[in-house]
């Protein structure tokens, strides 16, 4: 037997709702006879009462009773969530068809009329009893169905959550070790201008030395008062011998070439800051070209022992976004400009808006890409790199994080003459 076929294990529960005693017991012995069970009632309000507390299988309703009528019952059961579903059959000797147009608008089911024929409300009753029970087959099969449809939405939403997850911490993996390829060229960088620094450091070390010697040898002629044209050209002498107009010139230019290397370390410093910290949870406001600035910042040694440099850019307003994830994005893109590069070349950056979108291009002339090479650069883990020069996963990566900006990015390339990467991200 089907699910559907033992679905009613206890008999089918009927109301009648009817004034008449005579019409109420000759229905009641029609059904009882045949299996059913039944619940009387004299009035409409009690029956309503009941079917809202208890639903039954199957309303017999009659039209014409005192107080509440049939077609007020009929039209509050439907109305009510409880009960909308269960069947009603309004019992009248009235066969006019407004009266059952009037039924019809209430809600009722179906019509019996007076005086009843016991094969008729058998087969009505059975009928609609039938449509009852697929009617609750479906409800409960579909709530099944819902509580399935939320217990696997709730577990891809877990999936998803732990891909995002993941994805977040393969990106700042990535990222670091993008830092990792590039410490050696940044710790060049900071090294440069501490070099200077510190021998700017002793220079003015041994010039303030100088100079307070000089101060002091003033200082005591002035005590003493010796200030005759002898003692004029003594100190005169000194300050030859000591330099102090030399020193006196240098010094402002030592002091601006310090500040200088102070804030350049300074810069590469708050550039790694920026670029390694991990991503903020929501996008903000940003400056497309201070961000490739940045980049160009961090790795600069990188770049300038294979190419020149070359910006065009162009004016673009602000966009909104994951700075540190574009950051990493150009990064990419330019450390692998310059590595396409054999000996020394030129990397042109562009910026431009256009349709809607900036677009950001970087170019090298290198060897460029073969097709066979191209169709597979945003595949996962792909290298053509030596062992220790890449993961495979720095333009997979890059690609993934400019889809979720809603952008893409395109490659151009010929052999021999180099390639072009145009990321373009929507406004």
């Amino acid at each position: 037997m089907t699910e559907l076929e033992t679905s009613r294990i206890t008999p089918a529960t009927i109301f009648i709702v009817d004034d008449n005693h005579c019409s109420q017991q000759l229905l009641d012995d029609i059904l009882m006879n045949n299996g059913y069970t039944t619940c009387l009632f004299s009035n409409g309000m009690s029956a309503l009462q009941a079917a809202q507390s208890e639903p039954p299988d199957l309303i017999l309703l009659d039209v014409m009773m005192p107080g509440m009528d049939g077609f007020e019952v009929c039209r509050l059961l439907k109305e009510d969530r409880s009960t909308r579903f269960v069947p009603v059959v309004m019992v009248t000797c009235l066969n006019e068809k407004s009266m059952r147009l009037k039924g019809m608008a209430a809600g009722a089911d179906d019509f019996i009329s007076k005086p009843f024929d016991s094969m008729e409300i058998l087969l009505r009753t059975r009928n609609l009893l039938q449509m009852k029970e697929y009617q609750d087959f479906l409800k409960r099969h579909s709530e099944i169905l819902e509580q399935r449809v939320q217990k696997r939405t709730e577990e891809l939403e877990e999936v998803i959550t732990e891909l995002k997850s993941t994805q977040r911490q393969m990106i700042q993996q990535e990222k670091m070790a993008t830092i990792g390829l590039l410490t050696a060229g940044i710790a060049h960088e900071i090294n440069n201008p501490i070099g200077f620094i510190s021998s700017n450091t002793a220079s003015l070390d041994r010039y303030c030395e100088r100079i307070l010697k000089f101060m002091k040898s003033q200082q005591e002629a002035l005590l003493s008062g010796k200030t005759g044209p002898q003692h004029v050209e003594q100190l005169q002498a000194l300050h030859t011998q000591m330099k102090i107009g030399r020193i006196v010139k240098e010094i402002p230019e030592m002091i601006r070439e310090t500040m200088d290397g102070i804030e350049r370390i300074k810069s590469i410093v708050m550039d790694l800051k920026c670029f390694s910290r991990t991503e903020e949870a929501e996008q903000k406001e940003a400056d497309i070209i201070q961000c490739l600035e940045s980049t160009i910042n961090i790795a600069y040694n990188e770049l300038k022992y294979k190419a020149t440099i070359k910006r065009e850019y162009s004016e673009v307003p602000h966009l909104r976004c994951y700075p540190q994830q574009l950051a990493q994005v150009f990064t990419n893109l330019l450390v692998n400009a310059a590595q396409a590069i054999d000996t020394q070349g030129e990397i042109t950056i562009r910026v431009w808006s256009e349709g809607g979108l900036i677009h950001v291009s970087i170019s090298d002339t290198g060897s460029g890409i073969p097709e066979t090479v191209r169709e597979h650069i945003f595949e996962p883990f792909f290298t053509t790199k030596e062992t220790g020069r890449g993961t495979g996963l720095g333009l997979s990566i890059s690609n993934e994080i400019i889809k979720n900006h809603g952008g893409e990015i395109r490659v151009e390339s010929e052999i021999g003459k180099g390639s072009t990467f145009t990321v373009s991200i929507p406004l």
